[in-house]
């Protein structure tokens, strides 16, 4: 069983996001060059078709970033609920943030959440409005703890 620390769902950057812009921002440069080389050689086909080429990569590519920004979208609305009902157990129990864990990144009922030592099943209302806490013990005892992110 996993479970995750506050600091971790709120700190988990995604460098492959930049990665991708990277990349992106390469190929315009590349564009760039090959219609200026197109521009000064025009019966060479061959930098048209490069050119082609590099605009149909450069939309595969941007579609593909907006498919991934729209999934990183979604994944940090989940994250943020979570952390909102892991900062109102830390409240409601009166312990840091630092001392809840999740089990999950998602909200939903049959979620865990861990307090020092007792662990907790999140009932969550079917508006997602509000959520039901009651103690839960798990049947397997070893429990690995992510902190940071990776």
């Amino acid at each position: 069983m996993t479970f995750y620390s506050y600091r971790y769902l709120t700190h988990q950057n995604s460098n492959h996001y930049l990665f991708q812009l990277a990349v992106i921002s390469i190929i315009i440069l590349i564009i760039a060059f090959i219609s200026w080389r197109w521009y000064r050689h025009r019966t060479d086909l061959k930098y048209r078709e490069l050119f082609i080429i590099m605009i149909l990569l450069l939309l595969l590519l941007t579609g593909i970033q907006f498919n991934e920004w729209q999934t990183l979208k979604s994944s940090f609305s989940q994250k943020s609920q979570v952390t909102q009902i892991m900062q109102r157990v830390a409240q409601e129990k009166g312990v840091k943030r630092s001392q809840v864990w999740s089990n999950t990144s998602t909200v939903s009922s049959g979620m865990l959440i861990k307090v020092n030592d007792h662990i907790y099943n999140v009932t969550v209302n079917t508006d997602g409005n509000s959520y039901t806490l009651t103690k839960a013990t798990p049947i397997s005892s070893t429990i690995k703890y992510v902190k940071e992110a990776d």
